[in-house]
């Protein structure tokens, strides 16, 4: 159950946000989705419609690129860490890196429910 979970949300990351594929949403994401910590976007994340708007939302702003870097599952849960480089919409047009971790519930085949952490500090420099 833990491979074929971590394989639904990688789908929604790889395909869904990165490849704009929002026809997958209702395959991947349950119609009444609860975004438990919404960070992300401007509006309420209700459903797998509001999954919809988010994607639009985020493909629209640009540059935008999630990459996965740690998939872990136990039980119903699977943990996301990931991190994006997007060039900002601010003024400098500077590139921003964002570090994520997200928590999320699979029910029945499908994302049924999210929790999100963001870090928009500024990206560390390797030593």
């Amino acid at each position: 159950m833990s491979e074929a979970n971590k394989a639904i949300v990688r789908r929604f990351y790889e395909e869904v946000e990165n490849q704009g594929k929002v026809e997958l949403i209702d395959e991947l994401v349950a119609t009444d989705f609860h975004d438990a910590y919404n960070m992300v976007a401007p509006f309420p994340v209700v459903g797998s419609d509001g999954i919809k708007k988010l994607v639009a939302a985020l493909r629209s702003s640009g540059n935008f690129h999630l990459n996965v870097e740690d998939l872990i599952a136990e039980g119903d849960k699977v943990v996301c860490r990931m991190s994006s480089n997007r060039t900002a919409t601010a003024p400098t047009g500077e590139d921003v890196k964002l570090q994520l971790v997200e928590i999320l519930r699979i029910a029945n085949g499908k994302i049924a429910e999210r929790w999100v952490i963001i870090d928009r500090g500024p990206a560390s420099k390797p030593n």
